[in-house]
């Protein structure tokens, strides 16, 4: 209780960076009211966490990018989940994206000034996941030039996505090397992902180059290799996570207004269902996960439970809200729950496919994808070795050399995390999620595949117009026509 206290008393005061809070010396600062407040910048680092956890969790962000990725929609009003959007979702984003983008700009800048290395550091890595999200919803995007109003920079000219990931990479490379120099500075109360523990940020932000090079490894191997060989080929200054305990994982204080975004909405709302692309591939294989996933959408005539999603894009009318299976309690039902950033399995999955690919991490491919697979079994709550060695002996499931397979339990493992799901699936088209299947009556004209990108706010076009001109070019029905640079997919459309 006095832990979920502090949290709330810094998430409040991260709020008031331009606001004036009571004091003994009220009258002097109400003789300057233009004046504000210098907060600490661990109230504003959990401002930046806090914000990315309810704006790319939230209740929209999981009905478009978890049902694009195949493992959860809206059953109550399935507009996005259809393909259509709502513009004023759309600008949020946006806005909030390159909000919090400025003020983790600001700890950088001030933690830097101050010489906190680990704090400096840390906002870096943390502005990374912003950034790799930003880029992965709208391709290209200002990265160069963002964040510089101060520098009279008003109208950010747009960098191509190939020039952000490689910006990315070296920006999380200076960010490594930072925590490899600490200082010991402490990252204060405000850390809601690690609690002070810059080492266990240490390996998040080594771990992350491992995802941004798998990412981008498609379109340029010769720099991932690069990035993947350095980090694993030097695990004393470049740790990764190398276990559960390490998961990137904002747990929420569970009273209102700081509850986990899933399990609000299922208190207020309970508009989301699972996708029958998650629940059919969990059944295929006799997956345990698959209760901790879904729960069931009734009971049959023997009271076994009988788990049922819709078909991606299903629209209205078109299924019954009663035979479809909701959200697991595990990531639904706990207002104190989890927002996952980055988990250890994940890591393990990146791991494989590197090894796969002949590069040099130190594993070979089929011992990581098992540990993955164990990994992430073990985060559910799987542990009885019988059950885990039934499930990697099975046809599909043990290991035949196939890379596929570490794509298909890379995209099962990261459920609740949709915008990393939905790069995974436009990436490497495991699962392949045929979008005709069930838009029965789909507002765009045809297409063979869930979106490739998100839209541009209509506020960049009215307010930034000739930069977003410049990029938006090919792109076809909103959400089609322009793959990202790292998609490298044929006869997709």
């Amino acid at each position: 209780m006095k832990k979920i206290f502090k949290i709330n008393i810094i998430l409040v005061t991260g709020f008031l960076i331009a606001s004036i809070s009571c004091t003994r010396d009220f009258e002097e600062i109400n003789q300057d009211p233009n004046e504000p407040l210098e907060v600490p910048n661990t109230n504003i680092l959990a401002r930046a966490l806090r914000y990315t956890g309810d704006n790319f969790y939230s209740y929209w962000q999981k009905t478009e990018m978890c049902s694009y990725a195949g493992q959860i929609t809206n059953i109550m009003y399935p507009v996005e989940s259809s393909y259509q959007f709502r513009e004023g979702t759309v600008i949020a984003l946006w806005y909030n994206s390159f909000v919090t983008l400025n003020n983790l700009k600001q700890i950088i800048i001030r933690a830097s000034a101050d010489g906190d290395k680990n704090m400096q550091a840390a906002a870096i890595t943390f502005s990374c996941v912003l950034w790799q999200m930003t880029t992965d919803h709208w391709k290209a995007v200002p990265f160069s030039q963002a964040l510089r109003g101060l520098e009279g920079i008003t109208n950010p000219a747009y960098d191509t996505q190939d020039q952000i990931y490689y910006g990315i990479a070296d920006t999380l490379k200076m960010a490594a090397d930072l925590f490899a120099e600490g200082n010991g500075d402490d990252l204060g109360e405000g850390d809601l992902l690690f609690y002070g523990d810059a080492f266990k940020w240490q390996k998040f932000c080594n771990s992350l180059r491992l995802r941004v090079a798998i990412r981008m490894s498609g379109a340029d191997p010769a720099r991932a290799r690069e990035i993947i060989e350095e980090v694993m080929g030097d695990p004393v200054r470049y740790p990764v996570m190398s276990g559960n305990d390490d998961n990137a994982f904002l747990w929420w204080p569970g009273t209102a207004p700081y509850r986990e975004p899933y399990a609000e909405d299922a208190m207020e709302n309970d508009f989301n269902g699972m996708c029958d692309v998650l629940v059919n591939t969990l059944i295929q294989y006799n997956d345990p996960r698959l209760p901790v996933y879904a729960q069931p959408a009734y009971f049959d005539e023997d009271n076994n439970p009988v788990y049922r999603g819709i078909d991606p894009g299903a629209v209205l009318n078109s299924f019954q809200l009663d035979t479809i299976s909701r959200i697991g309690a595990r990531f639904c039902d706990d207002p104190a729950g989890f927002t996952p950033f980055l988990r250890y399995a994940e890591v393990l999955f990146d791991i494989a496919e590197a090894s796969f690919l002949g590069w040099n991490t130190g594993w070979n491919a089929q011992e990581a994808y098992e540990a993955g697979i164990i990994a992430s079994m073990e985060e559910n709550g799987i542990t009885d070795q019988a059950t885990l060695d039934a499930y990697l002996s099975q046809a599909g499931i043990a290991w035949n050399n196939d890379v596929r397979q570490i794509h298909l339990q890379n995209w099962i493992c990261i459920f609740k995390e949709g915008q990393e799901a939905w790069a995974e699936v436009r990436r490497t088209d495991v699962p392949v999620i045929d979008m005709s299947k069930g838009a029965t009556n789909p507002p765009y004209g045809t297409h063979n595949r869930q979106p490739f990108r998100y839209p541009y706010p209509t506020d960049e076009y009215n307010l930034n117009g000739a930069n977003v001109q410049a990029v938006s070019g090919g792109i076809v029905d909103e959400f089609w026509g322009q793959q990202m640079w790292w998609d490298k997919r044929t006869g997709v459309y």
